[in-house]
């Protein structure tokens, strides 16, 4: 009886192993071919890092039963190996490269926190936020969720990134309001100078994107900014609920249809961001908080035409959101390899004032 009982397990497991391959190896369709929008899919690639996870334990348990079953789930992550180097990488920073490249820095200020200073319920971390925002060294600066109101001292931002950065282009969650008071936008500061600006602006969620032409010496490069649609993913609320079943169950029902929406919706606004991409003149170095895991469709339809500057040059994890659950990394920085060398690029997981890390890279133009 106990034979029969092994052996059912055995085979069961097999089972198992062989339905999670399959699993795995469609959700690589998906992620590799990017050409499936509905949101079912976004749900489906989200899943891949749970589909990791499900292939390494049967790794680990075949292998401590000494069998060769475990080259099925060894075979799998070889195949899913380029999406594995999307999850963690490493590079080592060359030291001896003294060129100058631009420097591009792209941080979600959170609204500057203003509900937290207002209220004062936690003004320091609000200023910490604001101080590093405009300290943080970078050429070019790419801000999302920028709160700007001048009858606030604290709050005049855009003229304290103007002190180093005095070329600037901005939209306004209100279509035309170019001065930058009140509600949110996405802005770019420059210390070079900006010739031209293109903006497009998005009311679900207050997402939009931001484009401006700027001059590096002899060159004219495009630096576009974006924040595509929230993934709402409020982890905490859920948890937050505690023993209240009925809460946790309304929460948890919420941030499932967020994420079904945001995943309609960014597909939609990555339409856009194609054309913006494949018309540019110029070369371009593409930022901003896509609000998506890199297994997703915009994150793969990007890489058809720029390379990633984590994938290239970063080191660990990368996560850049700085909430529950704390393992995503969904603000990125690409760039156009024909004309742009990767010198160096970093996310600043040390800097935990707003719900994102700042990210920084530096780019060499080609000649």
């Amino acid at each position: 009886m106990i034979e029969l009982i092994r052996l059912f397990l055995k085979r069961f497991l097999f089972f198992l192993n062989m339905m999670l391959a399959l699993y795995t190896l469609l959700v690589y369709q998906l992620s590799y071919s990017v050409s499936v929008k509905h949101w079912l899919g976004g749900f489906l690639m989200l899943s891949l890092p749970i589909a990791f996870a499900g292939n390494i334990l049967f790794i680990i348990l075949w292998t401590f039963r000494k069998s060769r079953r475990a080259f099925i789930s060894i075979g799998i992550l070889l195949i899913g190996f380029p999406l594995i180097l999307r999850t963690l990488t490493w590079h080592p920073i060359d030291e001896s490269d003294k060129r100058k490249g631009i420097s591009v820095l792209s941080y979600n200020l959170m609204w500057c926190d203003i509900d937290s200073y207002s209220l004062k319920r936690d003004t320091v971390n609000a200023i910490k936020l604001i101080r590093t925002a405009v300290a943080l060294e970078a050429d070019i600066k790419c801000v999302q969720e920028l709160f700007n109101v001048d009858y606030i001292p604290q709050y005049r931002m855009i003229q304290k990134f103007r002190v180093t950065h005095p070329y600037y282009t901005y939209v306004h969650s209100t279509p035309g309001n170019d001065e930058g008071q009140g509600s949110i936008g996405l802005a770019i500061f420059s210390k070079y100078p900006i010739i031209r600006k293109e903006e497009k602006h998005w009311a679900i969620n207050h997402n939009g994107l931001l484009s401006a032409d700027i001059v590096v010496g002899k060159d004219t490069i495009r630096v576009i900014n974006v924040q595509l649609r929230s993934m709402g993913v409020r982890v905490n609320r859920v948890l937050d609920a505690g023993d209240d079943k009925e809460k946790a169950k309304k929460e948890a029902k919420t941030i499932y249809h967020q994420l079904k929406e945001g995943f309609s919706d960014r597909i939609i606004q990555m339409i856009e961001l194609e054309l913006w991409i494949k018309n540019s003149p110029y070369p371009i170095i593409l930022v901003g908080d896509f609000n998506e895991v890199p297994y997703g469709y915009t994150y793969g339809r990007t890489l058809k035409y720029l390379k990633n500057a984590f994938e290239e040059k970063g080191r660990g994890f990368g996560f850049t959101y700085h909430r529950s659950p704390g393992f995503l990394r969904i603000d990125n920085q690409f760039y156009d390899d024909r004309y742009y060398e990767l010198k160096r690029f970093e996310t600043f997981s040390e800097i935990p004032y707003s719900d994102h890390y700042p990210i920084w890279g530096e780019y060499i133009l080609k000649k």
